[in-house]
């Protein structure tokens, strides 16, 4: 047995415990009661005294790590090292994110063994649907308006993992292009956009009504790096970013925010989620999805690190769908330009660094790290149910896991039952 000490929080922040114990096959076999503290003989199991025991957490979105890029490097042990880069550091369920890309279907391939082996949760398309005046790091060449027989190949190379594929509101048969999504277990995630508040708000409501329609569970859509690659709110035209956030209050959208600090300033990171959240939860199940086409408002923000290979990895050269990147000063950018190219956080990172701020709380940033994330991307969904997520510890169970120091920082990662 091995006993792992620290005030225990499961997927949707609850307190439930004060440890957990493990036998020799990763089974959870007892869930001690909060107040254990360290006085207890635990010298002799191998085990570990933390502060705080969270789940191991889930990013939707990332494109790398490790030096690898997973729009770019397409061979398994690339793949593998930048699973590997974010899987040592806490985040135990990863979506790896593409691009836009000329042809996608090569990368489809090369991620889905991996998905289906467990090692990745899924895949995020990132492109080629969107607005050529918003492309940030994406390559110009390969952006185009949405073709519905060609999103369908995509989806049928995916076998069933694409989870979410990012589309400008404004672009070509994006209604369409939305709906084929939703029928095949995908979801579009709105962004990279150029487009007003009206056509955002109207293409929210039409997407949550077809939802409903066809009787989806849960939130219908996100939200790609609010903010980030879209119109500023201004006084006059408040936007895409105003509908984004009002739609999530209703929990009709959740929304992802990048919370590495350069991306967006913590501040604002920190009001517009407690904004968001700040909602009286909606229905008494505790997955909060006893309604149609709806996530409860405290799910409905998802932190991401939208990490490129440079995560893990030091400041230097690298690629992000064969455009060249440098990143210096802790920032990635388009080589010889200003514009942002991703991000070079792994997920606890930005929860030690927000934690430690104080303003959110840490029962707030493991529903915006573990079960919003989870529930959004339809990781607990069969039969695409991904491995590497826990939203509740029951006695059993192979738990996914980290112990957290006074300071936030990971002592231990625990996935699947088996210490990293």
């Amino acid at each position: 047995m091995t006993h792992y000490i620290g005030e225990v929080l499961d997927g949707f922040g609850r307190h439930i415990g004060g440890g957990l114990v493990l036998d020799n096959d990763g089974l959870i076999t007892q869930i001690l009661p909060a107040g254990i503290g360290t006085s207890d003989n635990l010298a002799d199991d191998d085990g570990v005294i933390g502060t705080h025991i969270v789940p191991g957490l889930v990013d939707v979105h990332c494109h790398g790590g490790g030096g690898a890029s997973f729009p770019d490097d397409l061979d398994a042990d690339s793949i593998a090292s930048a699973i590997a880069a974010h899987r040592s550091a806490g985040t135990t369920a990863l979506v790896a994110s593409l691009v836009s890309l000329t042809d996608p279907i090569p990368a489809i391939r090369a991620l889905v063994p991996f998905c289906a082996s467990g090692e990745l949760a899924g895949i995020h398309m990132e492109g080629p649907y969107i607005s050529p005046h918003k492309a940030g790091a994406q390559n110009p060449a390969a952006i185009r308006d949405a073709d519905v027989a060609e999103l369908e190949s995509w989806l049928k190379a995916g076998e069933g993992w694409i989870r979410t594929m990012t589309i400008a509101p404004e672009t070509g048969n994006a209604e369409e292009a939305a709906r084929l999504l939703l029928r095949y277990g995908a979801k579009p995630s709105w962004g990279h956009t150029s487009t007003d508040g009206a056509t955002t708000a109207k293409l929210l409501h039409e997407t949550s009504e077809y939802a409903r329609e066809i009787g989806l569970v849960g939130v219908p859509q996100t939200a790609t790096h609010l903010f980030n690659a879209m119109p500023a709110i201004n006084h006059r035209e408040p936007g895409p970013i105003r509908e984004l956030i009002q739609a999530a209050r209703r929990g009709e959208v959740a929304v992802e925010l990048i919370g590495d600090g350069v991306h967006i300033k913590p501040i604002l990171v920190e009001d517009v989620a407690q904004y968001i959240t700040d909602v009286e939860p909606r229905g008494e199940d505790v997955e909060g999805l006893d309604f149609v086409a709806h996530t409860r408002p405290d799910l409905a923000v998802l932190f991401v690190t939208d990490a490129i290979a440079a995560a893990g990895m030091p400041e230097g050269s690298y690629q992000l769908g064969g455009l060249a990147v440098d990143v210096s000063d802790g920032t990635a950018r388009l080589a010889g330009q200003e514009t942002i190219a991703g991000g070079c956080s792994r997920l606890s990172e930005q929860l030690t660094a927000l934690a430690n701020r104080g303003a959110l709380s840490l029962a707030s940033l493991v529903r915006g790290m573990v079960a919003g994330p989870a529930l959004a991307a339809s990781l607990t969904t069969a039969p695409r149910v991904a491995s590497g997520v826990t939203l509740q510890f029951e006695v059993g169970t192979r738990p996914n896991f980290i112990v957290l120091d006074a300071q936030y920082q990971p002592l231990t990662v625990i996935r699947e039952g088996r210490r990293i």
